[in-house]
């Protein structure tokens, strides 16, 4: 078996680990008070390959909390992507989300989207890395609020993903395997409504089911720490988030 400095380019592995780390620092700066929940998500993925080079993109999804009793949010997404080399894409699409409280959603957001996305090999190692940025519109029908919401605000996504193979489950299909998915995210806002710079961090955990080219199944963990409109005041979610990505080739029957 090989060893991990045989099959890692020692420099940029420290470098980009360096990264991830960093990101979770910033993400504990200024803790002073902090409420832990837990979070149950899930999300469907879909890519079809329109051409070599356009992909279309849409995924959605629903969030509860404490044991699936309290619904939180939806999501709904649509873009689509342009791939300049096959390890790099831009994108820009378009989400709907809704906020619920007591039983019914009490908060719209429309959020148009931009990103671009850098996938590289490290050895045996997948590395993939986006840079996102949301434009959020929010519609409040809260008929009660004790915070000044805003009416509009940038925020901008950084995440850094490490794809670990682990082992293959068939001998003949090659591409069935298990793999580890290990990476963060931080999100911040900008803007002149925007009232918290630091938004939240994602520390993702996420064993993964890779079936064949087509279907993936992840079994995710989210630690998510992300702020809130109270000064100082902190939010720490254990998530567990089923994630499925299906993608489709479109362009071999053309």
């Amino acid at each position: 078996m090989k060893r991990l400095s045989q099959i890692l380019p020692s420099f940029k592995f420290k470098y980009l680990l360096g990264i991830a780390f960093l990101l979770l620092s910033i993400s504990a700066f200024s803790q002073k008070q902090v409420d832990t929940i837990s979070q149950q998500w899930i999300q469907s993925y879909h890519e079809g390959k329109i051409s070599t080079k356009w992909t279309a993109l849409l995924d959605g999804g629903f969030r509860w909390r404490e044991g699936f009793s309290i619904s939180t949010a939806y999501i709904i997404r649509g873009g689509i992507g342009y791939s300049i080399t096959p390890s790099l894409r831009i994108a820009a699409g378009f989400a709907n989300l809704g906020l619920y409280g007591e039983g019914k959603v009490i908060r719209y957001e429309y959020r148009p989207y931009q990103e671009i996305q850098l996938k590289t090999p490290l050895g045996k190692i997948g590395l993939s890395q986006r840079f996102r940025i949301e434009e959020r519109f929010y519609e409040d029908r809260s008929p009660i609020s004790n915070f000044e919401l805003p009416d509009f605000n940038y925020r901008f996504r950084y995440s850094v993903m490490f794809a670990i193979p682990l082992f293959q489950l068939s001998k003949n299909e090659p591409n069935r395997r298990l793999v580890l998915n290990l990476g963060n995210e931080i999100f911040w806002n900008a803007g002149k409504q925007a009232t918290r710079v630091f938004d939240q961090n994602r520390l993702i955990l996420s064993p993964t089911l890779q079936w064949n080219k087509q279907l993936s199944i992840s079994f995710t963990y989210n630690r998510q720490f992300a702020s809130t409109l109270k000064e100082d005041f902190y939010l720490l979610s254990n998530i567990a988030w089923l994630q499925i990505r299906h993608n489709l080739d479109f362009s071999k029957n053309q």
